[in-house]
């Protein structure tokens, strides 16, 4: 919208007009989260031919949540207690737009010799859903006036490359888990990361211009460690003529501090990364839909806690085995011990972190249709960077010790 450079040595104007020019950039767009779900209502701008197709064979994970909440109304421990991010998901039902909008528009209205901050004159608010159903681009459009519409041309490339391709939109609901045999997904997190942008329009009420000047961001919103949200000024400050005030930032504790618990991992946004966490209730999901027939005695999956399914190990800071996660509830101080005792552990002998504290939760169920077995598993790696996951040691070791154990299992491979 306004141009990123993301380090290189050019004007976030070039940038812009880059990529303005990929299509592809729409793959990154964030998909809400109420679309995983039966109870949400399309909009009519556009339809949803996947995720009619995904719940013709899966229950809906709207049906999940009374079975879980049962276990807590029976005087037992609190069901949620190891499934934070899927807690938010199912039943808090955290979207893009829980705590703060992802995209906001500030008009302000200048003459030609005001100084900035000018006169504040609205606000304008758009979610994820805006995005999927290209009204984020017609409206910034409408709003900013530019030559051209460059705006317009990214609605255009949404239409042309994926509402109207033959093969399923993925961009217009939340993704199911792929349909092959063994899932490994790990990824980092408790990094800073960027969640939402506020721009700023300048109106110029002493000019007859027909067109407007390109957005200009004016804050950036982050998530950090524990979920905790806070907000960048980007409009440059001058302390003098020579230099520049550094950005400030706020701590937005009005808008819900800590909901996801969790943060990122510095370029893709926790709320998408967690979302995988639904995969883990594939197996549950397919035994309870309602076109399941003929099972056999102890086959189908209980009706009751759909968590129970789910095996959650963690591996503490410093530490080198997985351990089961009663043992971390048990003394929740374990991980500052062991970063005492390891003094490894925070050393980057591999040029990044080494013995990150890690989560793993693990799930298998079997195809109805083919009797094949198949396994899920979501690794979740504190403190570890995006760019860092795919050469970290540790998130290698735990994902390849997975691997060979399936080969081991499926070809007999010693």
């Amino acid at each position: 919208i306004s141009g990123e450079i993301m380090g290189m040595p050019m004007a976030d104007k070039d940038a812009r007009t880059m990529e303005l020019s990929f299509g592809s950039t729409h793959t990154i767009n964030p998909v809400s989260t109420k679309t995983g779900f039966c109870d949400d209502i399309l909009g009519k701008d556009y339809t949803s031919k996947s995720r009619a197709a995904n719940r013709s064979n899966l229950a809906c994970l709207d049906e999940l949540i009374q079975g879980i909440e049962r276990r807590r109304n029976e005087g037992n421990d609190d069901p949620w207690h190891d499934f934070d991010a899927l807690k938010s998901i199912l039943k808090d039902r955290v979207d893009w737009d829980s705590t703060f909008p992802p995209f906001t528009v500030q008009t302000e209205k200048c003459n030609q010799t005001d100084k900035p901050p000018c006169k504040f004159q609205r606000e304008v608010y758009f979610n994820a859903k805006d995005v999927q159903s290209g009204k984020l681009f017609d409206d910034l459009s409408k709003i900013f006036n530019e030559t051209g519409q460059p705006l317009k041309v990214k609605r255009d490339q949404l239409e042309n490359s994926w509402w109207q391709n033959p093969l399923p939109n993925i961009l217009d609901s939340t993704w199911d888990r792929p349909h092959i045999k063994h899932v490994i997904m790990a990824y980092g997190v408790d990094y800073d990361t960027e969640v939402g942008y506020v721009y700023r329009k300048r109106e110029r009420s002493d000019t007859d211009e027909e067109f407007d000047e390109m957005p200009t961001l004016k804050t950036i919103v982050h998530e950090e460690a524990g979920g905790r949200i806070y907000e960048e000024n980007r409009i440059e400050e001058r302390k003098s003529l020579m230099k520049k005030a550094p950005p400030k930032t706020r701590e937005l504790k009005e808008r819900g501090e800590g909901i996801l618990k969790r943060s990122g991992d510095a370029s893709v946004p926790y709320l998408s990364l967690a979302w995988s966490h639904t995969w883990l209730l594939h197996a549950t999901r397919a035994m309870r839909h309602s076109s399941f027939k003929g099972m056999k005695e102890g086959e189908r999956i209980s009706d009751d806690n759909a968590l129970d399914s789910i095996k959650v190990t963690y591996r503490p800071k410093g530490g080198s085995e997985w351990l089961d996660i009663a043992s971390k509830r048990k003394n929740e101080t374990i991980s500052q011990k062991s970063e005492e005792i390891n003094p490894k552990a925070n050393s980057h002998p591999h040029g990044t972190k080494y013995k990150p504290e890690m989560y793993r939760y693990q799930s298998k169920g079997r195809s109805r249709s083919t009797g094949m077995e198949y396994t899920t598993a979501i690794i979740e790696a504190v403190g570890v960077e995006h760019k860092e996951t795919t050469r970290n040691y540790d998130i290698l070791a735990a994902v390849f010790t997975d691997v060979l154990k399936n080969m081991h299992d499926d070809f007999d491979f010693v």
